[in-house]
């Protein structure tokens, strides 16, 4: 078996992406910190937290229905979701997605139709069209999107701006290795990619920045 520290070796190895690349889009988080609480409203006016997905991997992706390239990655972020929302973890029960929604005020239905549109089944989405003052991505310090935020079971930060392959090698370095568990997420993540592949040949993003 092996120790929490080989574990974390190997999970800094998958880490392709340069800190400096994720440090021009996030600047307000770091490595290793606690995450901040993000409690906004989602597209029916409920507030969800952040800290409620404790205990799952959780991906914070910050985005919007007007961001061509978040649009582009979409697909990619729901078949990460779909191979590993039910894979068991090391130290997590499963992994989740929370979005959160630079859309600006009155942009509701334009944010609806793209969660739709792409996809993104979740029910982790969060905005601020109401008042338009975005308070995650202000604590956050989001420069550019898409961008994103890894977080551990406990809701520790241990990815930023992770993106394709990169994603995917921080959720394997994470996984329980032993040999029925891991065959799962691999099986599952070749059909996503199936499918990935076939739905970005035919996307064409009806909003524009």
């Amino acid at each position: 078996m092996k120790t929490r520290a080989t574990a974390a070796l190997a999970f800094a190895a998958a880490l392709a992406l340069p800190r400096a690349q994720a440090q021009e889009r996030l600047t307000g988080i770091a490595t290793g910190q606690q995450a901040y609480e993000i409690a906004m409203p989602n597209p029916d006016g409920d507030t969800l937290r952040l800290s409620d997905l404790r205990g799952y991997i959780t991906l914070v992706d910050f985005w919007a229905s007007w961001c061509r390239p978040c649009r582009m990655e979409n697909p990619h972020v729901r078949a990460v979701y779909r191979a590993y929302k039910d894979t068991l973890f090391a130290q997590a029960k499963g992994f989740r997605v929370f979005s959160v929604s630079l859309d600006r005020k009155g942009g509701l239905e334009a944010w609806k139709k793209a969660i739709a549109a792409d996809s993104l089944e979740w029910p982790w989405h969060v905005g601020a069209v109401e008042t338009g003052v975005n308070a995650a991505a202000n604590e956050y310090q989001v420069r550019f999107i898409p961008a994103n935020v890894l977080l551990d079971a406990e809701g520790r930060v241990i990815g930023l701006d992770l993106h394709g392959e990169a994603l995917d090698n921080a959720l394997n370095a994470l996984l329980d290795r032993s040999p029925r568990q891991s065959a799962t997420p691999r099986k599952k993540a070749r059909e996503e990619k199936k499918e990935r592949r076939k739905a970005e040949r035919s996307a064409s993003p009806g909003t524009q920045r």
